[in-house]
């Protein structure tokens, strides 16, 4: 009996030490593993594993006092609980930022309180609660919208309030914070990979120069699919899949195109697949222009049956042998 007892506390304790917790957008919630949660689960608020995450109750968004906030059961929320504004029991309220304006019920402070908040996966297919930087932290303001994605130049609202506040001491001193380069999804890490193995990145930029030259010599070359999300090449590839839609053309399975990492263009030499040794693709004046001079400006081609398909490899880069 005394044995039994003893592996009953024992058993106990590591069941209660891995019930960490901890908290999200005021919501009150519990360290678990991602499979185990029947709510919410939500990274970067727990320690562990990468699946390691807070598990909140889901509710659905609410309105109260001026902030934003969610549908949860009164005992759940961590900040201020508000009656008649959410759907179900009566206990069911609109937990929002207790206090004044000067946080959020995203957990951001100061200029981020209020702003807009979305889900990005990053390393490890995890989701982060992301902000968009404003134009006044960037070094450069110019790239807060030009980015290939919305997932571009942003941080975790944690980063993004702690942020905040030290660039505001900072600016006290006379001493202006400025960020080059937040948040960022894998594949737009990737893109930044192949910019250091190739010493060139910028794709926009060479095919801005490319289609100037061209426009010159009356040809006008035209982007017809550029930068993909993982979405966008999932559809692409279950049209290759079904033969259904686009064709039904070659394309990669999502997570490997290069399109999704930047530096390949689709254009508009519209003279169909290859099905030989050279493409038939005589009467384009956009492709025999890309022949003679795609390779000056840094673009190649790299997929065989597709003449349209062109990619920025920068300086250096030779003609393929089957174009």
């Amino acid at each position: 009996m005394l044995f039994i007892f003893t592996c009953l506390l024992v058993v106990g304790s590591v069941a209660v030490s891995a019930q960490t917790a901890c908290t999200v957008n005021h919501v009150k919630g519990t360290c678990k593993v991602t499979t185990s949660c029947t709510g919410k689960s939500v990274a970067g608020h727990c320690p562990g594993a990468a699946n390691n995450q807070c598990c909140i109750p889901t509710g659905s968004s609410c309105t109260a006092s001026g902030k934003s906030g969610s549908c949860v059961a009164t005992s759940a929320c961590a900040g201020t609980s508000v009656a008649g504004q959410c759907p179900g029991a009566a206990n069911i309220q609109c937990c929002v930022a207790s206090g004044g304006a000067s946080g959020s019920a995203n957990g951001l402070c100061g200029s981020y309180a209020g702003a807009a908040v979305s889900s990005i996966k990053g390393n490890g297919n995890v989701a982060y609660s992301v902000v968009k930087i404003r134009t006044e932290h960037l070094t450069n303001p110019a790239i807060h919208t030009a980015a290939p994605t919305a997932a571009d130049n942003t941080m975790t609202t944690t980063t993004a309030c702690a942020f905040d506040k030290m660039a505001a001491a900072a600016k006290q001193a006379g001493v202006a914070i400025k960020i080059a380069s937040g948040f960022r999804t894998v594949a737009r890490q990737e893109y930044f990979w192949n910019c250091y193995q190739t010493k060139s990145c910028n794709n926009a930029c060479a095919f801005d120069k490319m289609a100037a030259a061209a426009k010159k010599s009356g040809v006008a070359i035209k982007i017809a699919s550029g930068f993909r999300t993982i979405a966008r090449q999932q559809y692409f590839w279950n049209c290759y899949r079904s033969k259904r839609c686009n064709g039904g053309n070659l394309a990669a399975r999502p997570g490997t195109s290069n399109h999704g990492k930047g530096i390949a263009l689709d254009l508009n030499t519209n003279c169909g697949k290859q099905t030989r040794a050279r493409p038939n693709c005589g009467g384009s004046r956009v492709y025999q222009w890309l022949y003679k001079n795609g390779a000056k400006f840094g673009f190649t081609r790299t997929v065989k049956s597709e003449p349209w398909h062109w990619e920025f490899r920068g300086a250096g880069v030779r003609r393929a042998s089957f174009s």
